[in-house]
């Protein structure tokens, strides 16, 4: 089975056809036989994200994640999750801290402030999980606004599983946001 996880002009990473409710009822459809997830997302909420990589990692088929253009930001999470990671040479993956637009006093946005780091450090163990790399390194790449290709994470032009690689990020850039209106990430 294949599911696509697209953005559209509405939906991100924890909404419409990209919620962590859409991905189970696909799953549950699925009923145990092996899915491909295709991602081409900017992202969404990091909370939806953490959701539909315990879905996919929870799964009991193989999950094979597929990088079809971009995965960044939130979808790189959801990216994480596949037993196998194929990612077209053409294609970006992005990790960055997480955001929230917020207002308030300044007790109010230091309790955001908090959850922000609270937030990081359970995206940062994902991404710890799935490379190898120490806690030092994935923080600084995420801090850094890190983008990478199929050739920065494994030295074959067609990543085959992030398991057995390690990130090795080679450029950086600034990352302009959509319009996309979700939270955290």
């Amino acid at each position: 089975m294949k599911i696509y996880l697209y953005d559209t002009e509405t939906d991100c990473i924890g909404s419409g056809s990209l919620s962590s409710a859409y991905v189970k009822s696909q799953l549950d459809a699925a009923a145990g036989a092996d899915v491909a997830v295709h991602i081409s997302s900017v992202g969404g909420s990091a909370f939806d994200a953490i959701a539909i990589y315990d879905l996919l990692k929870k799964y009991p088929g193989n999950v094979t994640t597929y990088i079809d253009a971009l995965a960044a930001s939130a979808a790189s999470v959801v990216a994480m999750a596949g037993g196998k990671i194929v990612m077209s040479k053409y294609a970006l993956l992005m990790i960055h801290k997480p955001m929230v637009g917020s207002g308030g006093n300044a007790d109010e946005l230091l309790k955001d402030v908090q959850m922000l780091n609270v937030v990081q450090s359970r995206l940062a163990q994902i991404y710890m999980d799935k490379s190898g790399l120490d806690g030092v390194t994935v923080n600084s790449l995420i801090n850094s606004v890190t983008w990478m290709t199929a050739g920065n994470l494994n030295s074959e032009p067609v990543v085959s599983s992030l398991h057995q690689s390690k990130f090795r990020p080679q450029w950086q850039v600034s990352f302009h946001y959509n319009d996309c209106s979700c939270e955290f990430l």
